[in-house]
């Protein structure tokens, strides 16, 4: 029997940041229009939302998107792109409101596991050009099968950006509205078991690399994030 988890090959990561006033109609426009609108794209098979648990700035919210495709060839479709030229009047009155917006397009390059959480780690990762096939051999054979395997976690997965691939909506209506800014950074999404501790896991990852003889500069950002919604195309439904 086969279990799945990411669903596709391809994956676009959203970061943003908006303030508590514009949060109804940002909830609003994200759940009932925008996911709708996205994930009918072909090629487009699932989309997650989730708010950071972590709220530094009691005036702000900050929330993760990843959308999962079956390709990264997917996010800089013509089909895709059209939709990116065309906004709705509501997406051009809500982009604008983002305080901070961060959007990378990802090749899923590993992921061990299987199943789906409510509870997410994020953790950003910059390794040296010398380093990232030692990083990626790491993560995908030796961290994420132990800590799967230990019942931390129910999946982990790892993206890279492609930034040719991200840079395609620049020149988008959608994308000249938006001003996001396209890290280069790698994320593990690491899937968390019920009652698991993010900060044991995100430990575990850290004690990891540094014991690999990897920077240990190279692990970044750290959150964890609670799902608030989930939209799949009716193909990929149970």
């Amino acid at each position: 029997m086969h279990f799945e988890s990411l669903s596709g090959a391809g994956a676009l990561i959203n970061w943003i940041t908006v303030g508590h006033s514009d949060v109804p109609l940002f909830e609003d426009w994200y759940n009932y229009q925008h996911l709708p609108e996205r994930v009918s794209t072909p090629g487009f098979l699932r989309a997650r939302r989730f708010i950071a648990m972590d709220q530094p700035d009691p005036r702000e919210g900050n929330y993760l998107t990843v959308y999962e495709t079956a390709d990264i060839s997917v996010l800089s479709s013509p089909e895709y792109l059209r939709r990116l030229n065309n906004p709705t009047e509501l997406t051009q009155r809500v982009i604008p409101t983002f305080r901070q917006f961060r959007r990378a397009a990802c090749l899923v390059s590993a992921v061990r596991g299987f199943g789906s959480s409510s509870r997410i780690l994020a953790i950003e990762l910059s390794p040296e050009e010398h380093q990232q096939q030692l990083l990626r051999t790491l993560i995908a054979d030796r961290l994420l099968p132990r800590l799967t395997a230990e019942h931390l976690l129910h999946t982990g997965s790892l993206l890279e950006p492609d930034a040719a691939v991200g840079s395609a909506k620049d020149s988008t209506r959608e994308g000249r509205v938006s001003a996001s800014t396209q890290p280069d950074s790698w994320t593990i999404l690491a899937e968390l078991q019920t009652g698991v501790d993010a900060q044991r896991v995100a430990k575990e990852f850290s004690n990891g690399i540094e014991g690999s003889g990897i920077d240990a500069k190279t692990m970044g950002i750290v959150g964890e994030f609670q799902l608030l919604y989930e939209l799949r195309t009716e193909n990929t439904a149970a």
